[in-house]
């Protein structure tokens, strides 16, 4: 089977020649080595979008000093502000948000402005190039942008201020989130109507900063309709779940996600994977191996390798994958060595037997 194929009957359910093993595109830079691992059999996941973004009454100056990025957003109600590191370290990611643009209760009519000014218009193109230019070497999915709950923690306000205004200001609070529901169901429908099949909710699900009551009131729901709008379009639904989610494991079960994905078991994770296939039967769970695994002496890759696939067994509804950064200096020793584990004990349905 091409990487896609054995992709795609996973996603669909099926039983591959062998458990699918990725990596998101940005973390595996050009050359050599990457040719080396991708004729090895490691395939590409990539994303692409199927719309472009357009505010007609939304002013945005960007201006950067040093490593700085400085982005202000004037509009008819006020301006609001935020900036971000970028140049950051190898392994660290693009960019890091220093200075989100919710400060205080002034800025959220701003903000509420800005979302209900942004218009999503249907642009396929730059999905259909990136099908075409990728081919059989793996999968291209859609980020659907992250769920309103977590656009508020992450993007829009950061940890601390979110939980203020949780508490302080909960008619804002919620009016807020509304119209970011509303963008978010305008999105969610582009992509059901695109030629995608994978979509993916970009999310950072971790128990630390979505509680189980946070998640059953705002993840649940959201995805739940989302789920019922791309199931009638035959589109497969998965979160970036990478935390710790022990705490949130019987609700995940629960969730109308067809795939669990970027699922981290310890040491960075909570949950084994074990515990996590018997608990979300009928999901699939895509894979991230955990980065601090990459620190370690090649028989000890190898040896917690085989220990997932281990728990994997038989391997249905499963996958490996890379899906957060690998320290540069471990890159290629981590990856080679997983790949060769993967190559001669990968094969479905795996064996009991090493």
């Amino acid at each position: 089977m091409d990487v896609r194929r054995r992709v795609m009957t996973v996603y669909r359910g099926g039983e591959p020649d062998r458990i699918p093993w990725l990596i998101y595109d940005g973390l595996l830079p050009r050359g050599y080595f990457e040719r080396k691992l991708r004729n090895m059999g490691l395939g590409l996941k990539f994303s692409a979008p199927v719309w472009r973004v357009e505010m007609l009454h939304v002013r945005v100056e960007t201006r950067s000093l040093g490593n700085i990025i400085y982005t202000s957003f004037h509009t008819p109600v006020g301006s609001v502000s935020m900036s971000q590191r970028i140049g950051l370290q190898e392994g660290a990611g693009s960019s890091w948000i220093i200075e989100h643009p919710i400060k205080g209760l002034a800025d959220f009519e701003v903000v509420e402005f800005i979302a209900e000014d942004t218009q999503y218009v249907p642009d396929y193109k730059p999905f259909l190039d990136a099908e075409r230019n990728l081919g059989d070497d793996g999968i291209v999915f859609v980020w659907a942008g992250r769920s309103p709950i977590q656009e508020l923690q992450i993007e829009l306000m950061g940890y601390k201020m979110f939980a203020v205004a949780l508490y302080r200001y909960p008619k804002e609070f919620e009016r807020l989130l509304r119209a970011l529901e509303k963008r978010a169901d305008e999105r969610y429908k582009i992509i059901a109507e695109s030629p995608a099949e994978v979509v993916n909710g970009m999310d950072n699900i971790n128990s630390v900063i979505v509680s189980p009551k946070l998640y059953e009131k705002y993840v649940m729901p959201f995805y739940s309709k989302q789920h019922r709008l791309l199931r009638k379009h035959d589109k497969i639904l998965e979160d970036h779940m990478d935390g710790k989610l022990k705490a949130l494991k019987d609700l995940i079960a629960k969730t109308d996600l067809n795939v669990i994905e970027a699922f981290t078991p310890p040491p960075m994770g909570d949950l084994p994977l074990k515990e996590a296939r018997e608990a979300w039967d009928g999901k699939i769970i895509s894979l991230n191996i955990p980065e601090s695994i990459f620190l370690e002496s090649p028989s000890r890759i190898q040896e917690y390798v085989l220990s997932l696939l281990r728990e994997a067994a038989p391997g249905d509804r499963f996958m490996l994958s890379i899906t957060e950064d690998i320290p540069a200096g471990y890159r290629e020793m981590g990856l080679t060595t997983v790949t060769r584990v993967w190559r001669r004990y990968g094969k479905y349905p795996i064996q009991n037997a090493f």
